[in-house]
């Protein structure tokens, strides 16, 4: 199986990459990173766009306040046409912060 690492980088967020599909077959985004926030017990997490369009979120519950979390793998089912696209990763929500402490990873999987 072949993978394309689309982002690779620290945040803090918004980060968007362009990137060119290697085929017009269904594959699978995955998306990892770090977000944290200063409110209790919330939904934190980073919102995933493609060409402009929300296709899913990676997302974390957390209890605490200040601390940097890891949120739990997306893996969302793409359909791309060859050619360039745009990844966009973002704040999912007004509870979510993000720094240059956290790091943020998108890899397409063919």
């Amino acid at each position: 199986m072949a993978i394309q690492v689309i982002i690779n980088q620290p945040g803090p967020l918004p980060i968007k990459a362009t990137f060119n599909a290697l085929t017009d077959g269904p594959t699978y985004l995955e998306v990892n990173g770090s977000v944290w926030s200063s409110f209790a017990n919330t939904m934190i997490g980073i919102g995933i766009d493609l060409d402009g369009v929300r296709v899913g979120a990676a997302q974390i519950f957390s209890n605490g306040t200040s601390t940097h979390r890891t949120v739990v793998p997306a893996y969302i089912p793409i359909q791309l046409t060859q050619g360039q696209h745009t990844l966009t990763l973002y704040l999912s929500s007004g509870e979510t912060t993000s720094d240059t402490n956290d790091f943020y990873t998108a890899v397409i999987h063919y």
